[in-house]
């Protein structure tokens, strides 16, 4: 029988109506891909996947830096990212525990910690026009926290402090534990916004990072000293 001009408009339409309800149905019973993951190499693995989510079962201790490239949400679970092995290495680009790179966009959330070792990298960087949006957890570096090269960070909330100092000098000490790759700021192409978040001896909203009196705050935010705190202590919230 041949289907008259009329008759295949309606069968393709039919079809079409059948892989998009085939398509909705599909995402309604699978959800958002998640890879679990409890060992170093399977989270090495896991980032150059394809898993929207990549959850962590265990603490896992890193060899060399985290590299992310693509677009990917780490639930920390609860658990730990650390070196015990130094990783810093200036001719890789290797400069924390995590590096958000061409391609890259990273949430993390899941009130976990990102511990760098001691007088060794930052806890995370973003370079190459990567993206980095923090909701929750703990961020331990040394001289800085979070660093960005080239590419932009949203820090919603965590909690952010460095070990290994500034400098010697207590006015300056504490003073970049969130900072800037000053070319790229200037050009434009680096950036911070602070809307959360707890930082030891740091206050995003006025401090020495970027020149005098920096703010990474966003407006309508508020940076305020937590009172009775054993070390200065400051909690961004909205205004």
């Amino acid at each position: 029988m041949q289907l008259t001009k009329s008759k295949k408009i309606w069968a393709v339409s039919i079809i079409a109506v059948l892989l998009v309800s085939f398509m909705l149905l599909a995402t309604a019973c699978c959800g958002t891909s998640t890879t679990n993951v409890s060992t170093y190499a399977e989270l090495v693995d896991a980032l150059k996947g394809t898993s929207e989510v990549i959850k962590l079962e265990d603490n896992i201790v890193i060899e060399s830096t985290l590299v992310v490239e693509r677009e990917v949400t780490l639930d920390m679970n609860g658990k730990t990212i650390s070196n015990e092995v130094e990783v810093w290495n200036v001719e890789e680009n290797n400069w924390s525990v995590i590096s958000v790179r061409a391609g890259g966009n990273l949430i993390v959330e899941g009130n976990g910690k990102i511990q760098a070792k001691e007088n060794d990298c930052y806890a995370i960087d973003v370079m190459d026009g990567g993206h980095l949006v923090v909701n929750s957890g703990e961020f331990v570096g040394n001289i800085h926290a979070v660093y960005v090269y080239e590419g932009s960070a949203e820090i919603k909330g965590g909690k952010y402090s460095v070990q290994q100092k500034y400098s010697d000098n207590p006015a300056t000490a504490n003073e970049y534990v969130l900072n800037l790759e000053d070319a790229h700021r200037e050009a434009g192409t680096a950036s911070i916004v602070v809307t959360g978040g707890t930082f030891v001896e740091f206050n995003p909203q006025n401090c020495m990072a970027e020149g005098d009196n920096t703010n990474f705050v966003q407006e309508g935010y508020v940076s305020t000293l937590v009172e009775d705190a054993s070390v200065p202590t400051y909690v961004v919230s909205a205004e």
